[in-house]
């Protein structure tokens, strides 16, 4: 395992070279400010856990990028900051937390341009209150936010997804009872492209997990119960099969380096390019990428290192933060 790591962080140097050289770097519209002039307020919230990396990443990567950072927590004043501190942009990170009432209210009143960055799983009571509050709304994903909400008076919404916790998603050794053959994501469908290679017989002597409902029915399967680190999981993992929806589980599977191939219910993205992944779209194809990548391990690293390196390069936090000020700035 740690020389299959060695050999992919020097496959990620050269992929980080290739795309740099046929211009995989996405070139960018001049903003109508200069970023280094700006003064930003961010406001992160006290006791949310998952979300306290992302915050001192996002702050991380504002202090590459403008000129000073303010962070106060939901509970400080917002109010005594804006009277202390010249500032030219909040950016609130959102959380299931709640704003107290007194930093709603400065922020309604406040002229100073304003966005939400909404957390994953965001879907609390004060959203519809402190939405239209926002000159800029930035969502996981495009049902994040209701129809209503979408047209909110002066208020823009923009699907950004958050990266995957590098801390927690990336290439590491795991122990043996995380190890497996196959990983499938998503549920069983007695008529579906992963149902049908089960059934011809691709799947059989090899320790297969499944993340989904329905493969008791299909095969002899280990079934991944919720409480279990995925993290480990996907590093453990010789090859997954993603028949679900959620680009969030195609980013942080190609965060840790891991092979996969992504079927046709992946959600699409404007934010994410997945001809950078191995995709099928029938049994036939979904054979044919198997059998070929399950016999080369090579073709299989590479492929991971390319996708490793896509994350790496282009949807880390500092650019998904530059890409969040393009946004509301050009």
């Amino acid at each position: 395992m740690r020389k299959h790591m060695e050999v992919q962080q020097l496959e990620l140097n050269q992929q980080w070279l290739n795309m740099m050289q046929v211009g995989s770097i996405p070139t960018r519209e001049v903003p109508k400010v200069i970023y280094k002039e700006l003064n930003v307020l961010l406001i992160t919230p006290c006791n949310d856990r998952e979300m306290s990396s992302h915050c001192v990443l996002i702050e991380q990567s504002l202090k590459h990028l403008v000129r000073n950072v303010n962070e106060i927590k939901y509970i400080e004043s917002v109010s005594a900051c804006l009277s202390s501190y010249e500032v030219d942009l909040i950016m609130v990170i959102g959380s299931e937390e709640n704003l107290p009432d007194e930093n709603i209210t400065a922020l309604r009143s406040t002229t100073v341009k304003k966005a939400i960055w909404l957390s994953v799983d965001q879907h609390g009571n004060q959203s519809e209150t402190i939405l239209p509050i926002f000159d800029h709304v930035f969502t996981q994903h495009s049902t994040q936010i209701s129809d209503d909400q979408h047209h909110m008076g002066s208020t823009v919404s923009h699907e950004l997804f958050m990266p995957p916790d590098p801390h927690l998603f990336c290439p590491q050794a795991v122990p043996p009872e995380y190890e497996s053959d196959v990983y499938i994501i998503g549920d069983a469908e007695p008529d579906g492209i992963v149902s049908a290679i089960v059934k011809l017989g691709l799947l059989d002597n090899k320790k297969v997990r499944v993340d989904g409902e329905g493969w008791a029915q299909i095969g002899d399967f280990y079934p991944v119960h919720t409480n279990e680190a995925r993290q480990m999981l996907y590093n453990g993992s010789k090859l997954v099969i993603h028949s679900g929806e959620s680009i969030k589980n195609v980013m942080e599977i190609a965060a840790c380096g891991t092979f996969q191939l992504i079927g046709p219910s992946v959600n699409q993205s404007n934010g994410i390019d997945l001809s950078n992944f191995q995709q099928y779209n029938s049994c036939e194809e979904l054979t044919q990428k198997f059998e070929h990548y399950w016999q080369s391990v090579d073709a299989r690293r590479l492929a991971a290192s390319h996708a490793l390196a896509y994350m790496k390069y282009n949807q880390s936090h500092l650019q998904k933060t530059l890409r969040l000020l393009d946004i509301i700035f050009i």
